[in-house]
């Protein structure tokens, strides 16, 4: 059996409605949504809370609101394989490497965002995956006997 997460980071919106309808439905249809952080307001997060199960963490341009509710890493096991959740920083070059190194206990799936380019691939063992700016993308993460995901173009 699989299951199905469908990821976001950097938002920057304080509301879901002006993203287009095929994200609304992605959410709608998954047994997990993972933000990576920058939602900018706790409005947002609510709507995300709405729609399903969500885990999230706190980004760098995050409301005090959201930084104060959120953790800025998350690690937790979800259809039996260990997933880390973490914003990132620093420049887009080697941010997956800088993300990785966050997660000593080698966890199978890490999300990230902050660069805003979308990256699906292995980093030392671990998949990692960053679903771009929301604006633009988001992931659709297939976890089963192994993990596979898919970077979807708005």
């Amino acid at each position: 059996m699989t299951h199905t997460i469908v990821a976001l980071s950097d938002t920057h919106e304080a509301t879901l409605r002006n993203f287009p309808k095929a994200l609304h439905d992605a959410l709608a249809s998954a047994d997990l949504i993972v933000h990576a952080g920058d939602h900018t307001a706790m409005s947002l997060l609510e709507e995300l809370r709405a729609i399903g199960r969500v885990t999230a963490v706190a980004g760098n341009m995050d409301s005090t609101a959201v930084k104060v509710s959120l953790p800025s890493r998350q690690l937790f096991t979800f259809a039996g394989k260990t997933v880390g959740v973490v914003h990132g920083s620093g420049p887009p070059w080697g941010i997956d490497g800088r993300v990785r190194k966050l997660f000593p206990e080698n966890p199978d799936l890490i999300i990230f965002g902050h660069s805003h380019v979308p990256f699906a691939g292995i980093v030392d063992g671990s998949y990692m995956v960053n679903p771009g700016q929301a604006k633009k993308s988001y992931a659709v993460i297939t976890v089963g006997p192994v993990i596979e995901a898919r970077i979807v173009p708005l």
